[in-house]
């Protein structure tokens, strides 16, 4: 497997302008210094990785399957630097040696927590995020400021968040601080807040820091050393030395990597521990993840103490029992069935136990434990609280004959009268008092409030009214009137209270329907006008305005029905039928005839109206005879230009034969 962390920066960094360019004819021979330099590094390496193993051998318990990891990790690593090596005469280039060196910077601080670490795949999942992070910091332009979108160079200084671990440069957060103060200030009121904290949160995760927290000073990422120098041979911006945060979860121990970017591993100690329920026997599990269930059911009893928890094994507390029974007050007169996790409830009825002078009954509501002592056996007081006396229970104090001398109402004068039994009469003393509205003052009566008749003249919140409340001090109630306005529909008026800017619309619909009454369709009150009618699928049952008994079939719709189409059929003078389209009602459009004495006049009116028209004459030809009978069967038209007899037949003139029968 190749390991994911030996990214090179492209001949970007250290040995810039050292490489060889692979292309064949172009490439130069490598020098015997840097080759003699390389294969004492790879040696240096494969010898830190033997070590390394054999470490871990002595750590974990000697098994056949770890060894034979071991061998497979180790081939995989050799197979790698084996292909990066000059084997044949491979021309090297001068990214491997920044390779090799980023490479022993990331093992060194790994060193400590993989001496601790158990070999298993564990190992590598713990160490993922931590390691993306030492990478980025060693690669060119993979760190950027999301500040001022410039990338971060090993030697700036930089500000870390506790929560992303993003990498921000000093000055920008320092700026980013100062901007977010200087807005929120803006909002706040420094009358109203004058003690007021401005938090500020990190660009990226929005983690919230208090002002303390503002960076002043640039530290190392563990936070020891201020202002870090830049060594070539160790992570950027960190001081070299082992980081010695607490780990997290909390347990004790402290990070062993050296000053790194991004999160602490969990913890690699190895504790003894058992599962939640304890049921499963103690097994070896890592520090920081030695919490575990063994998915058995937990059995533990319940706060109820009558059922157990069903639950699977699991940590802290068991859930509250889901059951219910059948349970009794704390007084112990009424029963109910109640969840059994609450099995403490009060009913509504009072204790009414004998309390221990034997005279009366405890008023309590339904309660737990004795009912005390009676309220009215001891040293009672007399109504003004001077004297103390000593009676039974089932006799009163008597006033003492002093005077009361409590507190009135006003909380100036104290009451003038004998002690008494119930409250305080009002305070009688005269004292000048001021009006509400602070224009007149007039002496009355301590207990009573002066009011006087000057009519307020403040607009209310309508601005159109004003309010004329005697003696206001100046809280002007909203105004009472109706509002009136005609609405935007045109058809009602706003019935709300009297208020200022426009009148919200109208909230009435009306239904507009087709023009059978069948289909119809809601809108806003006022748009019934604008709205076409609804498309009806119903056929047309508007009666005809013709002599047919009825219209062609149709369906509904909006306007005039259409002209007639069928044919006339009323019988003529000939006794034949109208084969023309029906005219019984044709509109027809008629203007008035009247001379305009000038053009200021109006034009003439023109009307449509609604009228039946007379059927054309007959078309049908008929046989007919001449005037003479000399000829016949000769077909006309009933109305060419020929003579109309009585019985309404036509006759002609043969010309010739009926001039000579004349003569």
């Amino acid at each position: 497997m190749e390991n994911q962390w030996s990214r090179g920066r492209g001949g970007r960094g250290r040995g810039r302008g050292r490489g060889v360019s692979p292309h064949g004819g172009a490439s130069k021979q490598i020098d015997v210094s840097s080759q003699q330099r390389f294969n004492d590094a790879a040696a240096k390496h494969q010898a830190s990785l033997q070590k390394f193993v054999d470490a871990g051998g002595a750590v974990v318990d000697s098994s056949s399957e770890e060894d034979l990891e071991d061998e497979v990790i180790i081939e995989k690593v050799l197979q790698k630097y084996s292909e990066r090596n000059l084997a044949g005469g491979a021309v090297v280039d001068s990214s491997s040696e920044e390779d090799l060196e980023d490479e022993v910077i990331i093992e060194k601080v790994l060193q400590k927590y993989s001496e601790r670490n158990l070999a298993d795949g564990d190992s590598r999942d713990s160490l993922q995020r931590t390691q993306q992070f030492l990478a980025e910091t060693f690669q060119s332009g993979a760190v950027i400021c999301l500040i001022c979108i410039e990338t971060i160079r090993r030697a700036d200084a930089v500000w870390n968040c506790k929560g992303c671990y993003c990498m921000l440069h000093m000055q920008c957060v320092q700026k980013w601080v100062q901007q977010g103060a200087y807005r929120a200030d803006s909002a706040l009121s420094v009358e109203l807040f004058p003690l007021k904290e401005i938090n500020w949160h990190c660009p990226k995760c929005r983690n919230e820091y208090t002002p303390s927290d503002s960076p002043t000073k640039y530290l190392c990422f563990c936070g020891k050393v201020p202002d870090p120098a830049f060594d070539p041979w160790m992570v950027p911006h960190s001081c070299g030395q082992t980081c010695g945060k607490a780990l997290k979860p909390e347990c004790g121990h402290e990070c062993l990597l050296l000053c790194h970017p991004g999160p602490c591993p969990p913890c690699p100690q190895t504790v003894q521990v058992a599962c939640h329920c304890g049921k499963s026997p103690i097994v070896s599990r890592r520090c920081g993840a030695k919490e575990w269930s063994c998915g058995k059911v937990c059995g533990s009893l319940l706060e109820c103490a009558h059922h157990r928890c069903t639950a699977p094994c699991h940590g802290g507390t068991c859930p509250a029992c889901p059951r219910q029974s059948e349970q009794q007050c704390l007084c112990g007169k009424n029963r109910m069935i109640r969840p059994c996790a609450f099995p403490q409830w009060q009913c509504e009825e009072p204790c009414r136990k004998p309390l221990s002078c034997g005279n009366h009954l405890c008023e309590k509501c339904c309660h737990t434990g004795a009912c005390g002592a009676c309220p009215r056996s001891g040293q009672r007081s007399c109504p003004c609280g001077k004297t103390k006396v000593d009676v039974p229970c089932t006799e009163d104090v008597q006033p003492c004959g002093d005077t009361c001398d409590r507190l009135l109402s006003c909380s100036i004068h104290t009451c003038t009268q004998r002690c008494h039994t119930g409250p305080c009469g009002k305070c009688r003393e005269s004292v000048e008092k001021q009006c509400r509205c602070g224009t007149r003052t007039k002496a009355v009566q301590c207990g009573s409030e002066y009011v006087c008749e000057t009519k307020c003249t403040r607009m209310r919140d309508c601005h159109k009214h004003q309010c004329k409340r005697k003696c206001c001090e100046g809280n002007c109630s909203s105004c009472e009137q109706l509002c009136g306005k005609t609405l935007t529909c045109r058809n009602h008026k706003c019935s709300s209270r009297c208020h200022p800017g426009l009148c919200y619309p109208c909230p009435l619909t009306v239904d507009v329907h087709c023009t059978c009454g069948a289909t119809k369709v809601t809108v806003p009150c006022g748009r019934q006008t604008a709205t076409k009618p609804p498309r009806c699928l119903l056929p047309c049952r508007c009666p005809p305005d013709c002599h047919h008994p009825s219209r062609e079939r149709h369906r509904c719709h909006a306007g005039r029905c259409p002209a007639c189409k069928q044919i006339c059929d009323k019988e003529l003078k000939c006794r034949h039928r109208c084969p023309r389209f029906c005219h019984s009602a044709v509109l027809v459009k008629k203007q008035e005839k009247v001379e305009r004495v000038g053009p200021w006049e109006p034009a003439p009116q023109v009307t449509v109206k609604l009228e039946c028209l007379p059927c054309p004459p007959c078309r049908v030809p008929v046989p007919v005879t001449c005037l003479g009978q000399h000829e016949a069967d000769k077909q006309l038209h009933f109305g060419d230009e020929f003579l109309f007899l009585p019985d309404g037949l036509s006759v002609f003139c043969c010309c010739a034969k009926c001039a000579s029968a004349r003569l």
